[in-house]
Formats: structure tokens, sequence, C-alpha cells
């Protein structure tokens, strides 16, 4: 049967309920041409499966709904007997009992199936370095990473006379700022002498960027490291800390900590008040008045606090936001030349030597969105933007390359990847819902030059901290409302041939999205004008 043909049961009223408002009426914009036509009923059932198909199979409440939607006759083919009520109500009461059985009665597609990963992690590893073992480490850091981190670190050797030293290093995304940090971090564990042991802080605004990080600690000391260190979770599950008499770092996440700062939890204030080092990845968060409740707490409890904050900011003098972010710290470092001089584009600098990836930009549709509500001219937008999109799409599969798309909104998302779905285009879709196990395996095939997947579509699920090896190109669809938001999403295609990209990437963005580039200033000052 599949699930289509289950949804196919459903009233148009209960799908178009399971799909919401926004997510109806940007579907509509897609495949109708005015308020009086029908969305075809096709489209609205795989509009469902693909925005709900997951939760439908797995969700018990949602999957009663489908079940309730059968014909009796449906049921009793299925081997159930009784009344009406008891016919659904024993179906309903097995498939609860085993999702299989529900699977394979109704043959339902695998896809629709969460990938079931067991997490087998606890609360902390110890990193232990093993002589004589490479586990592909980069034996130093690139020359530009290199004189930053020096800097970095006779900053945090020097002494103050107020005792409070807070670095703020900057490198432009995609050069590589998690590595100049871990690199120091284990410079600092080496370098300590003292029996007294070490302990260092990572927070960072995401669970996903915690495990990231701790990961890229561990591949780094297991190779250069010289003795055991503690590196411990603290997020979400991860909710304890360990009194241990041993050197070690913390990951944590300012979603768990800054919460129990600000309700004076003993362990938590104990925690800080301890911490030798404080790193802040993705500085430019510390700004909320949340994030900077850890940033003051830490320099009031500790007699000797060194803050590092990294960002990828931009990274000119004019900008109201990095200047706002500049304040809260005592000292900058960016990115410098061989004579250790401020270069006037680091940028530039990172392209011309294969660092960071060389960006051509291409504006995909030159029609600027209608301000307003009129659903002939919210139609005519998205049609052309979703025709300019299909092409292009095409285009890159006939050259094998591949993108990720940023659309407007969830809803969005789900509409546009529908609509390539409904032009043979092969793409998939990453939303909030989406198990983490799946959107891996999604960016595993798109990384795969043996697997077809050229495209995904998401929101901005992808923005921050996720690398794709092989990525050629990004679709920026999504409203750009802070430059912030900018650099994250323009990060995933930045990486050049010495940082395992791309020599030359293409960004395609709407022309509402490039003067805002423009306006931004962003990349420097350079020129949007291709």
């Amino acid at each position: 049967m599949g699930l289509i043909n289950l949804i196919k049961n459903l009233s148009d009223r209960d799908k178009s309920k399971i799909l919401g408002d926004n997510t109806t009426k940007i579907i509509r914009y897609s495949f109708v041409n005015n308020d009086n036509e029908a969305l075809p009923r096709e489209i609205l059932n795989k509009a469902v499966a693909l925005h709900n198909g997951i939760n439908l199979v797995n969700k018990t409440k949602l999957r009663s709904q489908l079940i309730e939607a059968l014909a009796p006759s449906t049921l009793m083919d299925l081997g159930f007997d009784g009344n009406q009520d008891e016919i659904y109500d024993n179906a309903i009461s097995l498939y609860n009992a085993d999702i299989n059985r529900f699977f394979k009665d109704f043959k339902i597609e695998e896809s629709f199936r969460p990938i079931e990963v067991e997490d087998n992690r606890t609360n902390f590893e110890y990193a232990r370095p093993v002589y004589g073992e490479s586990n592909g480490t980069n034996a130093f850091p690139h020359p530009y990473q290199l004189r930053v981190k020096k800097n970095l670190s006779k900053h945090l050797n020097a002494i103050y006379n107020y005792n409070t030293n807070k670095t703020l290093v900057t490198l432009p995304t995609g050069a590589g700022k998690t590595v100049l940090a871990m690199e120091t971090i284990v410079d600092l564990f080496r370098n300590h002498n003292n029996d007294v042991p070490l302990n260092i802080a990572w927070i960072v605004n995401s669970k996903e960027l915690c495990e990231q990080s701790l990961q890229s600690f561990q591949k780094i000391w297991k190779q250069k490291g010289d003795r055991l260190v503690m590196a411990e979770r603290y997020w979400d599950r991860f909710n304890s800390f360990n009194e241990v008499e041993i050197d070690k770092i913390t990951f944590a996440s300012f979603q768990l900590l800054t919460p129990r700062v600000i309700n004076k939890s003993p362990e938590d204030l104990r925690f800080i008040k301890n911490l030798d080092y404080l790193f802040i990845d993705e500085a430019h968060f510390t700004g909320a008045e949340q994030y900077q409740e850890i940033f003051n707490t830490y320099v009031r409890l500790n007699d000797n606090p060194k803050i590092v904050g990294l960002t990828a900011t931009p990274l000119r003098a004019d900008d109201d936001e990095f200047s706002t972010l500049k304040r809260m710290f005592n000292y900058y470092l960016q990115l410098v030349d061989k004579e250790n001089n401020s270069v006037p584009s680091p940028i530039d600098y990172l392209i011309e030597r294969e660092y960071l990836s060389d960006i051509g930009y291409q504006v995909i549709n030159e029609v600027s969105e209608k301000k307003n509500s009129r659903l002939v001219d919210k139609s005519a937008y998205y049609k052309g933007l979703h025709e300019s999109v299909k092409q292009t799409c095409k285009n890159l599969i006939e050259e094998r390359k591949n993108t990720i798309i940023f659309a407007e909104s969830k809803a969005h998302a789900i509409a546009l990847s529908l609509y390539l779905k409904s032009q043979e285009i092969e793409n998939e879709l990453i939303v909030g819902e989406t198990p983490t196990a799946n959107r891996k395996n999604y960016l595993e095939r798109l990384g795969s030059s043996e697997d077809s997947l050229s495209i995904i579509v998401n929101e901005k699920i992808l923005a921050t901290g996720i690398d794709v090896p092989g990525l050629n190109s990004i679709m920026i669809l999504a409203n750009i409302d802070s430059i912030t938001t900018a650099l994250q999403i323009l990060g995933r295609a930045m990486r050049g041939p010495k940082n395992g990209g791309n020599k030359n990437n293409t960004i395609y963005i709407t022309r509402d999205n490039k003067i805002k580039l423009e306006n931004y200033h962003l990349l420097e000052a350079k020129a949007l004008n291709n």
C-alpha cells in the first residue's frame, strides 16, 4: 500500500491541519494559479508525507489517525475482527506494540523509518595519546594559524595588572579557528607542570557543536598529547560534573549551563570558579544577556580569569555588531602576515593562497519579492523563483556538482522539495523534525561522488558547524536577517583546497539577498558584480 495510499484516506481538512496554514499556502503558490483552484490531491498527499511522514508512521497519535481513516474492511482483510470499534481498537493496540508489523502490513517505505543509532556515549571520555599512532591529524597548523596561535599564547601567558585577560580571536569563516584553538589548548595542557590539575571549559551554542569540538580535541590530543586528560560532556542529558583530580576539559552548552548559573547552582558556580581558562566558540553569541551571565560570573568568581573568544564575524572596523562584540574583550587578534602585520583583507589573503575558496555569486531570480499578501503576486514570485531553482539544480546535476539550498522557512523548504521532486529532481529534505541520524546519512550521501544525491533542501538547520566534503555550491533563498546569519551560511561554501574544499565555489542568491550582502559589506569590500 505505501504511506501515500494511507494518507489518501485522510480528509482534506485533516491533511491541511497536518500541514498547517503556512505550509499549505506556500505549496499552493507553487502548484496552483489562483484562489479558486484546488490543490491537486496527489500533491497534497505527497506534501503530507514529506512534511510529517516519519511522525505519521512512528508517533502513536498520528499513526492512530491513519488507522482510523481506513475502511473496516481493509483491517478485516488483515485479520482483525469484532464489531467496528473493536476492529479499530485492536489494530491500534497491535501496531502500537509492534511497529514493524505496521510497516509490513501496509508496505510502508523504509525511508519513513528513522535510522536508529544507539547512543553509547558517557558523560566523559579519557583522551589517551598513543606513541607512534597516526590518526590523520595534520602535523602542524597552517602558517597563518600558527602566527595567530603564537600571538594568542603570548597573551594567555602574560600577567596583567587588572588580572583580567579577555582575548577575542577572529578568523574568516572556513579558515579553521577551531583547529587553531584546539592546538592552543593542547599547548596549555602540555606546558602545565603544576601539581594542581588544569581545568579548561569550551562553551558553544549547540549540542552538535559541543560534540564536534570534543571529537576535534580528542583527535588532536591522542596524537599530540603527552598524558591522560579527561574530556567531559556537559549538555542535554550529560548534566553532571566529574569531581576528579586530573587535567580536564569540559565541553558545555550555554543552554544547559546558563540557567543553572542564573539559579546559582552550587555545582555550576564551583565549576566556573575553578576554571583556569574559558574558551567561547562562536563568540558573537555572547552579546545575548544570558550568555554574558557566564562571561561575567567567571570574571567575578575567578582571581585570574582568562577568556578566549572565537568568532568568524565580519572583520570591518566600521561594523557596529562587531564593534559591540570587541568591547567585551581587552585584546583583539586577527590574521597577520609573515611580518606580523595585519593584512588589509584577510579573506582575499586566504583566497590567494587557496586556504579559502574563490566565491562566485550568481543571481538566480531577478524579480524582487512583492511585500503584500495578494496571492497572484506571491504565486508569480514563487513560480519564478522555483523555476530558476529547478533549472539551476538541473545544470548542477548535469555538471556532477552538488548544492545545499537554504529555504526561507520550514514551510518553504517542504514546498520547494516537493516541487523539485515533482520535476523529477532527486533531493532530500532536512528540517527540525528530521532525525539526526537521517541528516547525517543525507550529508554523507551528498558528499559521496558515487551517490546520485546532489541536492539537499533545508531551512537554517545546516547553517552552523556542518562541513560537507566536496560541496560545490550553496543556494541562499532564506532572508538574510543579520551579518552573523549570512556568514554562517556562506561558511558552508568557503573552504579552499588547502582546507579540504574547492578552489572555486558558487553561491546562488536571490536579488533581494544580493542587495543585502552589498549593504552589509560582507566579505569586506568584495563587490558582488557577477
